[in-house]
């Protein structure tokens, strides 16, 4: 493996409508894009707030004053259900990497792009070792790391 020759897995020409970040894989190179955020904008704060209001509206002749505090349970809701949107288009669908895993912790990002190859080829052929996985994802940080040392050489 030490020839390794990196292409990505998948090219192609569809273009996403309206993506809030576009980004490549930085395992498979596939371009990937995100079409929600994990923060609330402007419009979903006014929806909140109206969502609230009526909720208000309704509870108020049963909790009082009290019923003022349906807003924050609301907020509550409303982020979580964001960010768990945002959550579920993290991992690639290509090779299943997951950025956020990654982040936290790289024997288990590792585990869950080998057990997404393995569901992925579990009907089509025998099931892949966990160290053809490592290799491959210790290929690819190798040859991202002689990249960046190669831009380094030239100044």
């Amino acid at each position: 493996m030490s020839n390794f020759k990196w292409n990505p897995l998948e090219k192609r020409s569809y273009k996403h409508k309206n993506p809030s970040m576009e980004f490549f894989c930085p395992l498979c190179g596939s371009e990937r894009a995100f079409h929600s955020s994990p923060r609330l904008s402007l419009k979903n704060y006014l929806q909140l707030i109206l969502c609230s209001a009526m909720a208000i509206a309704i509870a108020f002749p049963l909790m009082g004053a009290r019923s003022f505090f349906i807003f924050f349970v609301l907020l509550a809701a409303f982020e979580a259900g964001f960010r768990m949107n945002f959550r579920k288009e993290i991992p690639c669908p290509h090779c299943g990497f997951d950025a956020s895993w990654y982040k936290k912790d790289v024997k288990v990002a590792r585990r869950l792009v080998a057990e997404f190859w393995k569901t992925k080829n579990g009907s089509q052929s025998d099931t892949v070792d966990e160290s053809e996985v490592d290799e491959l994802l210790d290929a690819v940080s190798s040859q991202r790391q002689q990249e960046e040392a190669a831009k380094y050489r030239n100044f």
